[in-house]
């Protein structure tokens, strides 16, 4: 396990306690024990270059919200909109189902709800500053330097 694994685990662990914060969510219809210990068997050099590709996507295209572009799962399996054949290999939609689907119950969907019915806008609680910070503290927290990255 790297550090890139932890630093994984932990931003979507924040996540989930966010999510738990503003609308009540419990924390496993986000990330679960499971998801956790997925990342963790990940290669360092995967778990790199799936760190790397969330940090580019909040840095540079300034990605806000529940979107795939900050989620570990469609990093790594280079998930497209639209494009559902990357999602076939995916644990966390085994466990979690098929984000976005329509004709599976799914939490995304349940996620997504929650807003609509507390009226709440996710980009308003995820907002791309917001995952900076978490970015910047984790790093700061696991000793993750720039040259790493590179």
């Amino acid at each position: 396990m790297s550090k890139f694994n932890r630093a994984l685990s932990n931003f979507m662990s924040i996540k989930a306690e966010r999510l738990n914060e503003i609308l009540n969510i419990p924390e496993a219809l986000y990330f679960t024990d499971e998801d956790r210990d997925e990342i963790m068997t990940w290669s360092r050099p995967k778990a790199r270059c799936v760190w790397k590709k969330m940090k580019r996507n909040v840095a540079k295209r300034k990605t806000s919200g529940i979107h795939y572009e900050v989620c570990s799962y469609c990093v790594l399996y280079n998930f497209e909109k639209f494009k559902r054949i990357s999602c076939r290999g995916c644990g966390y939609g085994v466990r979690h189902g098929l984000c976005g689907s329509k004709s599976q119950p799914n939490d995304y969907i349940k996620i997504m709800n929650a807003f609509d019915s507390a009226e709440e806008n996710p980009m308003r609680f995820f907002t791309d500053s917001y995952y900076m910070a978490i970015i910047r503290n984790i790093e700061k927290d696991l000793n993750i330097y720039w040259w790493m990255l590179v």
